[in-house]
């Protein structure tokens, strides 16, 4: 197996668990603030027991000086799962993962504010027309509730892109130790807003072993180690992949249908997402 391929094998596997989660969120059906505190607490139990396994001297060092960018990202990645879970408590499973997989495009707005890369007019204009989509799914949703919902989507979208952009300054360092800190710091501020472990039942503890021991962790894994191989535009592409199949999941357990403005400005954001990294992965190729 070629680097390449095996790099493709790893984000599809990334993208196939994490389509998972919005299912496993919905399936728990507790409290925000319970499901974030046993979510992060067994994401960090899971990676701490990982990095004990395959990476003593990472953990080690990481956790003993653990540098100011690492601990920007683990804010970061805490900060769009708190705001995931909320937008999914709000909203359709729909309307979330569509906003959210605008993370790219904000990406690169905050790389050229934070990291002075230039932004090409293709981005500029993707940006535009994802916007359009984003406002189709804003505009045509009068409920207060679903309105919440997607606010908390967009705040998620741009956590999301910040935690990317510090991966991109860092080149993907210390990855596991910055989801093992992120899972603590959601531990820490569910139980800080008023979270009740102990509220939990059988079965609902079960669904959380999965989501916060197996797919979280799991899904950002694999996409991690996937960017050593292929270029990042291949793996955003593959990653839209989660707006159909999470949605898709829900629909066909729950019965969770999106409605018509969900499906339209998700077409619209989805296409231009996809022509967007393929017009990119195209003219990269002709550069090297």
């Amino acid at each position: 197996m070629t680097g390449s391929q095996r790099g493709l094998w790893l984000v599809f596997a990334g993208v196939m668990i994490l389509s998972f989660d919005s299912l496993l969120v919905k399936l728990i059906d507790s409290s925000d603030w319970d499901l974030l505190f046993w979510r992060g607490a067994i994401m960090a139990c899971s990676l701490l027991l990982f990095q004990l396994v395959f990476n003593r001297d990472e953990l080690l060092a990481g956790l003993a000086r653990p540098t100011r960018l690492m601990l920007l990202a683990g804010v970061a990645f805490a900060a769009s799962t708190v705001c995931f879970v909320e937008s999914l408590s709000h909203t359709q499973v729909a309307s979330t993962l569509v906003i959210l997989n605008t993370a790219p495009l904000f990406t690169a707005v905050l790389a050229l504010l934070a990291l002075k890369e230039k932004i090409e007019k293709s981005t500029v204009l993707a940006i535009g027309v994802a916007i359009s989509g984003i406002w189709i799914i804003f505009a045509f949703a009068p409920a207060k509730g679903e309105l919440t919902g997607n606010i908390f989507a967009v705040f998620a979208a741009i956590s999301t892109a910040c935690y990317l952009v510090i991966l991109r300054k860092t080149q993907g360092q210390q990855a596991a130790n910055i989801l093992l800190v992120s899972g603590l710091m959601i531990a820490c501020y569910a139980f800080y807003k008023g979270a009740q472990p102990l509220a939990i039942n059988g079965d609902q503890f079960l669904l959380l072993i999965l989501l916060g021991g197996v797919v979280v962790p799991g899904a950002f894994l694999c996409v991690s180690w996937s960017a050593a191989y292929i270029a990042a535009a291949q793996t955003s592409l593959i990653l839209l992949a989660e707006v159909l199949l999470g949605p898709l999941y829900v629909y066909l357990i729950i019965g969770d249908v999106p409605s018509n403005n969900d499906i339209l400005g998700g077409a619209i954001i989805l296409t231009t997402l996809a022509l967007h990294t393929i017009w990119q992965a195209k003219h990269a190729g002709t550069d090297a």
